[in-house]
């Protein structure tokens, strides 16, 4: 079993990552889903763990091989958009033969992501 971190603590208001502290629209980095290394299956499971989070995360992923020039789409989408905090460890299974997986994240606009972690 692999596990990857896709989106690592990120506090609303302080730079992290790909999070400059201000925007509430960010992309995470790309991160190695289960089809990358060819027949580790298909079937991956995505955990969102957050506290007060306000926002949605879109779960992207792609089939190609480099991540730079990738064509993304969505296969998940968490949370509502809200300005509902929401505290919450929602384990996700997502199936497709994915080469790479990342997080797009709209409308953040307070709270913690305190994880986002894919294992295969």
């Amino acid at each position: 079993m692999t596990t990857y971190t896709i989106l690592d603590t990120t506090v609303y208001g302080t730079p992290s990552g790909n999070y400059d502290g201000s925007s509430q629209d960010w992309i995470s980095d790309a991160r190695l889903a289960s089809n990358y290394y060819r027949g580790q299956g298909g079937v991956q499971t995505v955990l969102f763990d957050v506290t007060d989070f306000e926002g949605t995360m879109i779960l992207e992923a792609t089939l190609d091989s480099d991540a730079v020039s990738a064509a993304w789409f969505e296969t998940f989408v968490y949370g509502d958009g809200s300005t509902t905090p929401l505290t919450d460890y929602h384990p996700q299974t997502v199936a497709g033969n994915f080469t790479w997986m990342r997080v797009r994240v709209e409308g953040f606009s307070g709270g913690v992501i305190n994880t986002v972690t894919i294992t295969y």
